[in-house]
């Protein structure tokens, strides 16, 4: 099957899954927020911290590829397990989901928030996503990660082991991963480590976002006949061969996507390929329908994705996307291409999700009480983490960071003989006003030359090191501006 051809399908496919992908504002409050809700759960004074309470993201949101609501203004929905360690011998799946349930009440924002389904407990935040909390319990033939999982009607335990699926997954394309977080990492200008694995997106992601929108507007909202994402996931990531760009991963997996379908003495098999009691294409069995809609819509795929590589040009290329993709996300996607020499290629999504109120009044900064004779340089840089300080998320961006995010300052200089650090805070803005916060004192090192801070208020705020040898500044880093989202 030679479905490409066409030079400028990749850039416009890549664009258009940047367009359907969840902002990276909006990604990091998402963790930020589940940090939070696993360290209330797990408290030394909660009723379930005995249990040694988890929480951790399945599904898409764990993958990369999570793919935008169908509404612009709709909720992206956030798949979490809370792992609660007991036996399916000492509790119900009821009195789980209970367990959890209470807990989170017994919080007041988290009450406001909360909202139930008949296995999940549901967190909605003002940011465009919610949460949907799934309680389960350890799988003790599939240990450390195989999980039992609630279903629809609080009877039947089903088995699941989303970690090593995401492992599994990642696997898949671990090549092409590689490559493009070093490219990621040249063009900042930085260390491969300092670029967060959750910023690089393969081909394999790509291709999989792309194909679950046009499985999304192939189907009407709620048809219970749908293709499932896991389905799609699975056979793309084994039909996937590292391919580096869109174009080329898209041939491969739409050519053999149906050859990881099994049929064994008549009935359907995709296995999980980690779980060997689960099988996605179980429903198939049931209801034939199912199937018939999946290769169905396969062969769609391959219609619809083949006519806009037949088109000449780019614009007539997006004219077929379009019916397929969305109008709106593909004439985005359109508007960010330019040439980079002579390379078609797309130009990155805005990130500016959320606000940043401005610099404000600085005049209750305090002046620098030591002399000053820079004979020496230093290097300030900036690392975000979770609130609890154990997962690092990343650099400051040029998006502003949200409320909570803990950050860690590191300097690094030439001077070699003794010296110290004192670093100076600064907050501004009506918030920090309001909460008696206008920071802009020194403050000492928490560590060798490395200080923690949290965002708290919404402003432009700054940090600055001053390296101190015998009472004299010899070096200061400059200021590194904090924007706070509001």
């Amino acid at each position: 099957m030679n479905l490409f051809t066409n030079p400028h399908i990749s850039a416009l496919l890549e664009g258009v899954a940047e367009e359907l992908d969840i902002p990276p504002a909006l990604y990091e409050e998402a963790v930020l927020n589940y940090e939070d809700v696993g360290d209330w759960l797990g408290a030394s004074e909660s009723p379930l911290e005995k249990y040694s309470p988890e929480i951790y993201p399945q599904g898409s949101f764990r993958l990369g590829t999570v793919v935008r609501p169908i509404r612009r203004n709709g909720e992206f929905d956030i798949d979490l397990v809370c792992r609660i360690v007991k036996s399916k011998e000492q509790t119900t799946q009821e009195d789980l989901k209970n367990l959890v349930g209470d807990r989170l009440k017994s919080r007041e924002d988290l009450c406001k928030r909360i909202g139930e389904s008949r296995r999940c407990l549901c967190l909605s935040y003002e940011t465009r996503f919610h949460m949907d909390v799934l309680p389960c319990l350890p799988n003790p033939p599939r240990l450390p990660n195989g999980l039992l999982l609630t279903d629809t009607d609080l009877r039947h335990w089903q088995k699941s082991n989303p970690r090593d699926y995401a492992t599994w997954f990642h696997g898949r394309m671990q090549v092409a991963f590689e490559l493009k977080r070093q490219k990621l990492a040249e063009a900042l200008s930085a260390s491969v480590e300092d670029v967060p694995e959750w910023s690089v997106r393969t081909a394999l992601q790509r291709v999989v976002q792309v194909l679950k929108r046009h499985r999304d507007l192939s189907f009407e909202v709620g048809d219970k006949n749908m293709p499932t994402s896991i389905i799609i996931t699975t056979l793309a990531a084994h039909a996937y061969r590292n391919e580096l760009d869109v174009q080329g991963a898209l041939q491969a997996i739409l050519s053999n996507l149906d050859g990881y379908i099994r049929c064994e003495n008549g009935l359907w098999v995709i296995q999980n390929p980690v779980e060997p009691d689960e099988n996605f294409a179980d429903k198939w069995n049931e209801k034939p329908e199912r199937r018939e809609a999946f290769f169905r819509w396969l062969q769609n795929a391959r219609r619809d994705f083949g006519l806009a590589v037949e088109q000449k040009t780019l614009n007539e290329s997006a004219v077929q996307l379009k019916k397929s993709l969305g109008a709106a996300e593909v004439q985005r996607a359109v508007d960010r291409l330019h040439f980079d020499g002579s390379k078609l290629v797309s130009l990155p999504v805005a990130a500016k999700a959320l606000e940043v109120p401005p610099l404000a009044s600085t005049g209750h900064v305090q002046a620098p009480c030591w002399p000053e004779r820079l004979t020496h340089t230093a290097k300030l840089v900036a690392y975000t983490y979770t609130a609890n300080r154990k997962k690092k998320m990343g650099g400051l961006g040029d998006y502003g960071i949200a409320k909570k995010t803990a950050l860690r300052f590191q300097i690094s200089t030439n001077v070699r003989s003794s010296f110290s650090v004192k670093w100076q805070v600064v907050n501004t803005g009506e918030e920090a006003f309001r909460a008696g916060q206008l920071r802009g004192d020194f403050y000492e090192s928490d560590g060798p030359h490395y200080r923690w801070e949290t965002a708290g208020y919404a402003g432009t705020h700054w940090v600055e090191g001053f390296v101190i040898q015998d009472g004299v500044c010899v070096a200061r880093t400059g200021r590194k501006h904090v924007r706070v989202r509001g």
